[in-house]
């Protein structure tokens, strides 16, 4: 009877440490992401929001490791874990990560999002646990889907190659005048622009990225000009001008390399002009999700970048093609007639 109660216990000893060595090995995929307090997300927050589940996070935890598979294969050392751009979340400088947690079937990270004009500013992505059935399913989903949707992303260059939707008319040469605008208290630049417009120190928020340089309305290293003209007047999809004294380099083929998205109609020098492309989620096709163009323009400490974005959105009753030509062509001739002064 001794016998069998210690061949008793030794088996269920092993059975037990196998069970844990399976455990220590568990599947993970993101959930949801809300506000702590339930209110909905307002505007833009939305959207980032959005933006941040479609990556479907999917990670397998291994004592204290995070190995992602999804959306794109990384480590992470689960003590160090203390900020956002290290799951590669990182065009909002403005979240601040202050707690994660296991919890039996759930993972939770909570952040600040410091942009909000809600009243709580705690939000919280949760994490759901997975079998490896399932995670393996879910691996294999989202490879199908990236094959289709690069497909019909291809396929719509493919279209936009054959029949382009910008027509770029001769740009023309408009009287000019000096400008000055100021960097910091120290430091100004001078710019030669048309006549016919105004630049004005921008009063909304705005951000934007421009390789490693981020330029906010809430950056020490930045001004944001907003253009001013006498007789057009086309809101949020006018040109505005970025600046920004940020050390880090800008280069106009890596800019253009990092977003696969983006499809140029013209490129000369460190101009480019083009549409940036998405897919709809909603409607299973690929899209233009915006019409941009970029100048760059380097001075001393200075980085400037004449930059319009216009979102399909923005444009009443889409297409619209005289209507979007128009500001295509209006952005893009007063780019090319903005100039630093020579010396």
């Amino acid at each position: 009877m001794k016998k069998i109660n210690l061949f008793s216990l030794i088996f269920a000893l092993i059975f037990s440490l196998q069970s844990c060595a399976q455990e220590s090995k568990t599947y993970w995929k993101i959930k949801d992401i809300y506000r702590e307090d339930k209110q909905e997300f307002l505007g833009l927050n939305g959207i980032y929001m959005k933006e941040i589940l479609k990556q479907n996070f999917h990670f397998i935890r291994e004592n204290n490791t995070l190995s992602f598979d999804l959306p794109s294969k990384f480590e992470l050392d689960l003590k160090n874990f203390k900020n956002l751009n290290q799951i590669k979340i990182t065009d909002q400088e403005y979240y601040e990560m202050y707690d994660q947690k296991f919890s039996g079937n759930t993972f939770l990270v909570k952040f600040k999002d410091e942009m909000t004009t809600s009243d709580s500013k705690n939000t919280i992505i949760e994490f759901e646990k997975r079998s490896k059935e399932d995670y393996d399913k879910d691996l294999a989903k989202a490879a199908a889907e990236r094959k289709e949707i690069a497909q019909k992303m291809t396929t719509l260059k493919e279209e936009l190659k054959k029949n382009p939707p910008i027509h770029l008319e001769p740009t023309k040469k408009f009287p000019q005048k000096e400008v000055s605008i100021l960097i910091d208290k120290s430091e100004k630049i001078e710019l030669l622009i048309p006549d016919q417009i105004e630049l004005r120190e921008s009063g909304d928020i705005k951000n934007e990225k421009f390789n490693d340089i981020k330029i906010g309305t809430f950056r020490k290293d930045s001004k944001i000009y907003d253009i001013e003209h006498s007789g057009e007047d086309y809101g949020l999809d006018q040109l505005t001008i970025w600046v920004s004294t940020d050390p880090a380099n800008f280069d106009i083929e890596k800019y253009i390399k990092d977003n696969p998205n983006m499809f140029l109609v013209k490129q000369e020098n460190n101009n480019i002009l083009g549409y940036i492309l998405r897919y709809d989620d909603e409607n299973k096709e690929a899209v233009i999700q915006s019409f941009f163009s970029l100048k760059y323009l380097k001075i001393g400490k200075s980085q400037i970048f004449i930059y319009s974005d216009v979102n399909r959105s923005q444009i009443k009753n889409y297409p619209n093609s005289e209507k979007m030509n128009k500001i295509i062509n209006f952005n893009y001739s007063i780019s090319e007639n903005i100039s630093l002064v020579k010396k």
